[in-house]
Order: C-alpha cells, then sequence, then structure tokens
C-alpha cells in the first residue's frame, strides 16, 4: 500500500511539472515576426486662376493728346465714332490712338509644374496697305486748265505699310509692367532685324518673326518674367502652328508664387520717320475706310475696290494653364 501511494505521489509531481514545463515554453519560447505598415496622401494642390480682359482693347472714341484741343461739347475727345453710323464695328484705330485694354493674369502656387499658354486665333486682322501705287489724297493739284481741281499724284509703298504697332508687356506682383519693346532695346540689332519700332511690332509681320527668331523671342520673354529664379520660369516657346494661329508657351516649377499680367499695346503714331510717305498712307487708308464703311469718295471706287487693304483689325485670345506631367 506504502508503495504505491509513493507512486502516485512521483505521478502526481512528473505530471505538475510537464505541465508547467509547457507553460514556461509557450511564454518564454515562441518566435514571433511582425511588420505594419500605413501611408496617407491628399491631392496636391492646384489653385491657379486665370483672368482675360480683351473686349476693351479698341473704343469708339480717344481723347486728345493736344491738351490745348477741346471741342464745343466741352471734350477732349478729337476721335468719336460717326453717331449715324450703322454698321458692325463701331470701335475705331486712328493715327494718334493707343490702347493698352488686353490683361490676361495667372495667380497662384500650385504643388504641380504648369504650363501657361495664350493662344492666338489663326483668324485675326489687321490694319494693312500692302506694297505698290496709290492715290496720294494730301496732294490736290489742277487736273487740267479749265481749273478743275483733283488727286493725280501718287505715292509708292516699297513694302506693306501696317501702321497699328504691337508691345507686349509683364509685370510681376502688380508691379511696373516691363514691356518687349524695352529688352528689346538693349539688343539694337536684333530689334532692328525684326522690324521693331518705338512702339513695338507690326502685327501682320508677326508670323515671320516668329518663325525666324522665336529663340530670342523666348530668350527676352524670360529675362522679363524671371528675377533670378524666383519664377521658376523656363521653356518659353513661341510657336506658329499649321492652321496660322501662335501660341506663347511658358512652363513654371512646382511651388513657385505666380502673380502675373500679361498685357498687350498697340500703337498708331501720329508722326513717323518719312512724314509724307505715311501721311500719304494714312490719308489713304482714312479714304478707303469712309468709301468701304460710308460709300464716300466712290470716284476712287476703281481705285478701292481694286486694292488688296485691310482697314479692320481683330484677334481672339485664348489663355490656358495645365498640369506639366
Amino acid at each position: 500500500m506504502k508503495k504505491n501511494r509513493v507512486m502516485r505521489v512521483f505521478s502526481l509531481l512528473l505530471a505538475l511539472t510537464l505541465i508547467s514545463t509547457c507553460a514556461i515554453s509557450g511564454t518564454f519560447a515562441k518566435y514571433v515576426t511582425k511588420a505594419e505598415g500605413e501611408d496617407q496622401a491628399r491631392v496636391a494642390k492646384w489653385g491657379v486662376l486665370l483672368t482675360m480682359e480683351g473686349d476693351n482693347m479698341f473704343a469708339p472714341e480717344y481723347e486728345a493728346d493736344d491738351t490745348t484741343f477741346e471741342s464745343q461739347d466741352g471734350t477732349k475727345l478729337s476721335v468719336r465714332v460717326d453717331p449715324d453710323y450703322t454698321g458692325e464695328i463701331s470701335d475705331l484705330v486712328a493715327p494718334g490712338t493707343t490702347n493698352d485694354g488686353f490683361k490676361a493674369t495667372i495667380v497662384g502656387k500650385p504643388e504641380v509644374a504648369v504650363r501657361y499658354t495664350l493662344h492666338i486665333d489663326a483668324d485675326w486682322t489687321d490694319v494693312v496697305l500692302p506694297a505698290g501705287d496709290y492715290t496720294d489724297f494730301t496732294q490736290l493739284v489742277d487736273a487740267d486748265d479749265d481749273g478743275t481741281v483733283g488727286y493725280e499724284k501718287t505715292f509708292t509703298l516699297d513694302k506693306d505699310y501696317a501702321p497699328v504697332k504691337w508691345d507686349i508687356t509683364v509685370s510681376k506682383n502688380g508691379g511696373t509692367p516691363i514691356s518687349l519693346t524695352q529688352v528689346a532695346a538693349t539688343k539694337p540689332e536684333l530689334a532692328a532685324a525684326m522690324g521693331g519700332t518705338a512702339d513695338g511690332f507690326a502685327a501682320t509681320d508677326a508670323k515671320t518673326i516668329v518663325k525666324r527668331y522665336a529663340t530670342q523671342l523666348a530668350a527676352l520673354m524670360l529675362s522679363i518674367i524671371n528675377d533670378n529664379g524666383e519664377a521658376g520660369a523656363s521653356n518659353a516657346v513661341f510657336t506658329v502652328n499649321d492652321d496660322g494661329s501662335i501660341d506663347l508657351s511658358i512652363d513654371f516649377d512646382a511651388n513657385r508664387s505666380l502673380n502675373f499680367e500679361f498685357g498687350l499695346k498697340w500703337t498708331w503714331a501720329f508722326e513717323q520717320e518719312d512724314v509724307e510717305l505715311y501721311d500719304a498712307a494714312d490719308t489713304w487708308l482714312g479714304n478707303y475706310a469712309a468709301y468701304k464703311e460710308f460709300g464716300e469718295c466712290a470716284d476712287y471706287a476703281a481705285e478701292f475696290d481694286g486694292a488688296n487693304a485691310s482697314h479692320t483689325i481683330g484677334f481672339n485670345f485664348v489663355a490656358t494653364a495645365v498640369q506639366i506631367d
């Protein structure tokens, strides 16, 4: 009996030892491998805002530069649309007029790179008197012995005459605008080669200028836009598209403050070099408009109808900003 009790006690102790050993093994001898991952993202900021103001580039009336002039109604207007005019185009351009009514702005600080493009549609028009011989309406002379007077003298244009000159302006952060003409003046040989004047460039020459001097024009634009790299602007490109439209595109780095205003200013100079020639050309264009819009100067209908001249001017602009992939 005693031996059996000893064996039972021994068996119980052995069982308790095994249980304890398993418990210790489960607690202190388990291999453990664990990995966790977590990440978050948000949509990159865009926040680019564009504006475009181009419907007041031209006007139906302009004030005189001559401060001594005052019309009978007390105004200073020296150019004013005929109140009896019933045609479609009431805005005017004339010698001595100018305007800077076109404005296109880009504002924002996007977290992505941006390509900004100004596009000029192909169907624009410009005031142009092609090269050729024309009646000189500034020279009234005796036509014959009976005292009849008329316009018999002529003038000759060796190249197309486009009197309205254009200039591109850029202002940063609301500052003073800097013009392409100002920057081009630092490179007089280049400006002269492009046909530049003190008032800018002829739109009718734009396609030729862009095709020949796209690289130089791009460098001039970047010199206006960048200020020690502040704007992060690069890859300025002037392009004449297959359909005849023109693009100016500029790339901006991500996280750059964009606050630019691009403008267009046009000027029809009141006086130019070779005064007699260009006075004759301006006068011819004025009479051409009188014939086309009012039926006046009909005695010269044959000349006016046979001329490939343009007495209208107009453009359509589109501004876009897109993310660079």
